[in-house]
């Protein structure tokens, strides 16, 4: 990746630092030490360097070089009671990531496989994914974590917890999960069994889901936000239907 120096392009950076009052709405926020604040889309730490990107250009400044960083601003607190431990639906990826921060959760994008047992900045990187992950332990077994977001807006729309054990469905673990899940949300549930596992499902007083899956090695819980990931398939189609388009425009002399 191409870095610029800010001791030798101080031009580049001054175009970004004089452009700030040009309509960014949500942005990271460098403080320098010489006083000159940057705004950014995204700022994330790399080898030394906050990187930042804006108007489709990379720049690199040096860590010695800045004061501090702000990230953007976090989602405001709610009364929801649907929620999984400090991630709250409809959060923004950016969010999330700050989030992660704050606990030092080891988030990580959804295929980058990686050993860190405490969050890295570098996941910055990754902003526009929508699918994030990190691993810990629940309930004293190891446990994978999956965050899931809107395809556009990148909403937080779906949690998914999976805990890999042996015998999962004469495991002790299956029946302590469904017990806390009636305890917050009551016995409002319906059970079915699919072809490889066991489902059974919790609709919520607010309308939102819950899905307990137990395959014969696994048990999964996702939490799903109902007006999040309606939001979430709007998109995708609107994304999908603007693909179409952009082909049809492209081929069209081909018919």
């Amino acid at each position: 990746m191409l870095k610029l120096m800010y001791t030798k392009y101080f031009w580049l950076v001054g175009f970004l630092y004089f452009a700030i009052g040009t309509g960014i709405c949500s942005a990271d926020t460098l403080y320098l030490k010489n006083g000159k604040i940057i705004q950014s889309d995204n700022i994330w730490l790399e080898d030394g360097y906050f990187m930042n990107t804006m108007y489709g250009a990379t720049v690199g400044i040096s860590e010695d070089k800045v004061d501090r960083v702000q990230y953007d601003s976090e989602i405001e607190e709610t009364d929801s009671s649907f929620q999984f431990d400090v991630w709250p639906f409809g959060c923004t990826v950016h969010q999330a990531i700050n989030i992660a921060e704050r606990n030092d959760i080891p988030l990580h994008k959804e295929g980058i496989i990686t050993i860190n047992k405490r969050f890295h900045p570098m996941v910055r990187k990754y902003s526009d994914a929508s699918h994030f992950y990190y691993k810990t332990s629940l309930l004293g077994h190891f446990t994978k974590v999956e965050l899931l977001f809107t395809p556009s807006s990148k909403q937080l729309h779906t949690i998914k917890i999976t805990w890999s054990i042996p015998n999962a469905r004469k495991s002790m673990l299956a029946k302590k999960v469904e017990s806390m899940i009636v305890d917050k949300y009551g016995n409002t549930r319906k059970s079915g069994r699919q072809l490889f596992y066991d489902r059974t499902k919790w609709i919520t007083a607010d309308s939102n889901q819950i899905d307990m899956d137990i395959h014969a090695t696994s048990i999964s819980l996702s939490y799903l936000h109902t007006e999040f990931i309606k939001q979430g398939q709007y998109e995708a189609h609107s994304l999908k239907a603007q693909k179409v388009q952009a082909g049809a425009t492209k081929d069209k002399n081909k018919f």
